[in-house]
């Protein structure tokens, strides 16, 4: 018995040591909104809802030396808000708001991935990440200074995603994914306490979002 867990400790630790360790990040943000002014009966100016969202995901994992696959974890956190304040200018040019409501949204996720590199190019290299996401999400609306909770959603999915690095040394690597050539299954389950209603849904979109939101972020090679 004591062999046996000999001969296992070491092919763990000839493995571990065999492995190309690294450490990983992204992070991603956008933002949109703007007004729309009208001249007529008199200046009047109206907001569009001003939309912000940020994400970032630091990264651990491992690719086998000689190998064209790894494996690796990631831990993300999301925060995305939408704020909508109606106001106009009257003859005198005072601005009267007459409401302001926000709406956010703050996500923590955990998501075990496999990674496979299919194709270098000197200092590119076109890879594909395998990922299973699992998170929550807590959502909360603020209107007039009073913050409410509205509810919290349970997301688990699986995602395909195309990406690339370049390689900028022997140590460190820039990465961005490519959102626009993803596949995506997400089931979600969202849970409204105001009204007590539980909401099951299931997506499977191919590419991103009307709005692709850009990630990018670096590895670091041990």
């Amino acid at each position: 018995m004591k062999k046996l867990l000999l001969v296992l400790a070491f092919v763990i630790m000839s493995f571990v040591s065999n492995a190309q360790l690294f450490v990983a990040g992204s992070v991603s943000a956008n933002y949109s909104g703007g007004s729309t002014e009208y001249t007529s009966p008199f200046h009047t100016k109206d907001d569009k809802p001003q939309k912000f969202n940020f994400a970032i995901t630091p990264a651990v994992g491992y690719m086998i030396p000689g190998k064209s696959y790894g494996f690796g974890l990631s831990l993300g956190y999301a925060y995305a808000s939408e704020k909508d304040c109606d106001y106009y200018n009257d003859f005198n040019g005072d601005v009267l708001v007459t409401s302001s409501t926000k709406k956010f949204s703050n996500a923590f996720d955990i998501a075990p991935f496999f990674r496979y590199a299919y194709a270098k190019f000197d200092k590119i290299t076109l890879y594909v990440d395998a990922k299973m996401p699992i998170g929550v999400v807590k959502n909360n609306t603020k209107s007039d200074n009073v913050t409410r909770e509205l509810g919290k959603a349970f997301v688990i999915g699986a995602r395909l995603i195309p990406g690339l690095t370049y390689k900028f040394n022997d140590h460190i690597l820039f990465t961005t994914e490519i959102g626009l050539l993803s596949i995506n299954y997400m089931h979600t389950k969202i849970t409204t306490f105001s009204s007590n209603v539980v909401d099951k849904t299931n997506d499977f979109t191919i590419g991103a979002n009307n709005r692709t939101v850009a990630s990018f972020g670096f590895v670091y090679l041990f």
